[in-house]
């Protein structure tokens, strides 16, 4: 009898961890972008009309949370954009043809089985949020950190400096570093008509100290079509 109660514990036990790991990562959608001859494709992956966003690897495989049956993804491959309705799939499978047009688009019981494998690893990587210069330039500030501070809401200003929730210390300056195309800029030189993309990262060590407190990435225009 011990030895039934112990295990219908653990049992119990293993349910809770996994409905609490569902409800901190959110469910789990995974993807593969493959070429006609079955080679993976690198490219930006958004959600329409939201500010996820993510990238898939070199095998072409990425991750994203939460996706509703009516998304659409936004995918970006060298320049060419592709829109490709989710449909209600729990994962998505895209095939593309030589032109970089979609083949096909399916969904794969695989890639739904794989669960958090590709999403921690993609998604989840210090990324925050990313937006695109289209949102930015829809909130009709032409100062991005106005803009920013819209599209954001882990941002704010902090004795006149941007800052995230929750980063810096009292002795020292909690201000975000700022980068604009790989170089530290002020934001006033920034034109928000130039933006292609934002992304922000929190403790993003990479960047040095400076990156401590998080970064503000900004990609312009022409550096994308680049």
């Amino acid at each position: 009898m011990r030895k039934i109660t112990i295990l219908c514990s653990m049992m119990l036990l293993s349910v809770g961890i996994v409905v609490a790991q569902q409800n901190e990562e959110g469910v789990p959608f995974n993807g593969l972008i493959q070429s006609h001859d079955g080679r993976g494709v690198k490219a930006r992956i958004e959600v329409v009309g939201s500010d996820k966003l993510t990238y898939s690897d070199g095998k072409g495989r990425f991750g994203l949370t939460d996706i509703s049956v009516d998304d659409t993804l936004r995918v970006v491959v060298k320049r060419r954009e592709l829109l490709i309705p989710v449909a209600g799939y729990r994962s998505i499978a895209i095939t593309l043809d030589e032109s970089m047009a979609v083949r096909s688009s399916s969904e794969s019981d695989e890639l739904a089985d794989i669960g958090y494998g590709y999403v921690k690893r993609r998604e989840k990587i210090d990324f925050s949020s990313g937006i695109s210069g289209e949102r930015l330039r829809a909130t009709g500030h032409s100062n991005i950190i106005d803009a920013l501070l819209v599209c954001a809401p882990q941002l704010r200003m902090v004795n006149g400096e941007l800052c995230l929730y929750g980063q810096g210390s009292i002795n020292s300056s909690s201000a975000i570093l700022i980068l604009c195309d790989g170089q530290e800029i002020n934001p006033r030189h920034i034109n928000v008509a130039d933006v292609e993309s934002v992304e922000i990262l929190k403790g993003a060590n990479m960047y040095g100290f400076r990156g401590a407190n998080g970064v503000v990435l900004i990609t312009t225009k022409s550096a994308q079509s680049k």
